[in-house]
């Protein structure tokens, strides 16, 4: 019985300390949605007065529900953009791997 509580605790202080160490990657900015290019979603987004192209290879499903963005429906609409970045280890054309930054948006909110 004392081991499995003892067990049961330190589970639970990993787990906690896993969370609180872990950075989290979800970021937010807004943007004018600008359509597709080679299968990734386009916007302008102003950063430190600039305004710059971000490329998001992935939407999530709730998104894609919610906004079609393979129609030209939704291009010139501004969006407040909910995105997490992860690294892929992709493959080029002469058989090293690299890492690849990805953008996968999460949440999409049109701004009225």
């Amino acid at each position: 019985m004392k081991t499995k509580l003892i067990v049961s605790v330190f589970a639970l202080v990993a787990y906690l300390s896993t969370a609180f160490i872990t950075p989290s990657t979800q970021k937010a900015i807004s943007g004018t949605y600008e359509g597709t290019e080679e299968f990734n979603y386009v916007f302008t987004v102003e950063v430190k007065g600039e305004k710059q192209t971000m490329k998001f290879q992935y939407a999530s499903e709730e998104v894609l529900e919610n906004y079609d963005l393979d129609t030209d429906e939704y291009i010139g609409e501004d969006f407040k953009i909910t995105y997490q970045t992860s690294i892929e280890v992709v493959e080029d054309e002469d058989g090293n791997e690299e890492e690849i930054e990805v953008l996968t948006i999460t949440d999409l909110v049109l701004n009225q």
